[in-house]
């Protein structure tokens, strides 16, 4: 547990961080386009969206100074590795500390990214969309910590993937038991006369 709370606030020290500069230019943005209060709940959705990218990649991009050094490559090509080592990990030594980190770990952090894509634009509600992009983010991150001494693995692209999704089908739940609160999250379009 003191581990993932650590994770939380490394995410929550970056994220305070962006923050103030978020705002700036998302009101900039605003006030060129036009206020329209309207629009509100889309703004506050896309401050939390690239507030969740930011906390995200100050954990996975962003260099760790005085970590360990990985050694050998670092990189698992190895399909489901992840299952084998957590299983064996919590049934031989009593440790759930890689079920929570790398498996819950994996599916948490993506499932806002799910959820939020599709709440905040219309054509992300199409299903290979929001999964895409979720496959996407996750693969630019295995790809950007291969030069930086960090592990890379192929099992972190299906977990972020299933997180995604599950955030996709938790915004379809959402959509069709609260479809005013989903339609109050999308930018309201311009009507031509």
């Amino acid at each position: 547990m003191h581990v993932i709370i650590n994770y939380l606030d490394d995410m929550f020290f970056f994220i305070c961080l962006a923050l103030p500069i978020l705002i700036i230019w998302r009101l900039i943005r605003w006030k060129k386009r036009g206020f329209q209060l309207k629009e509100g709940l889309h703004e506050l959705g896309i401050l939390i969206l690239i507030s969740i990218f930011i906390g995200l990649f100050s954990q996975t991009i962003i260099p760790k100074p005085g970590a360990a050094k990985v050694f050998g490559t670092g990189l698992n090509l190895e399909l489901f590795r992840v299952v084998k080592e957590t299983y064996n990990a919590i049934v031989y030594l009593g440790f759930w500390q890689p079920f929570y980190i790398n498996f819950l770990g994996n599916i948490l952090l993506f499932i806002p990214i799910g959820f939020l894509l599709p709440l905040l634009f219309k054509r992300m509600e199409f299903f290979p969309n929001t999964v895409i992009i979720g496959l996407g983010t996750s693969f630019f991150i295995e790809i950007v910590q291969l030069p930086q001494n960090r592990s890379s693995d192929v099992d972190d692209l299906w977990l972020n993937t299933l997180g995604a999704l599950v955030g996709y089908l938790l915004y379809l739940f959402i959509r069709k038991r609260f479809p005013g609160f989903c339609m109050a999250f999308k930018k309201v379009e311009k009507s031509s006369l």
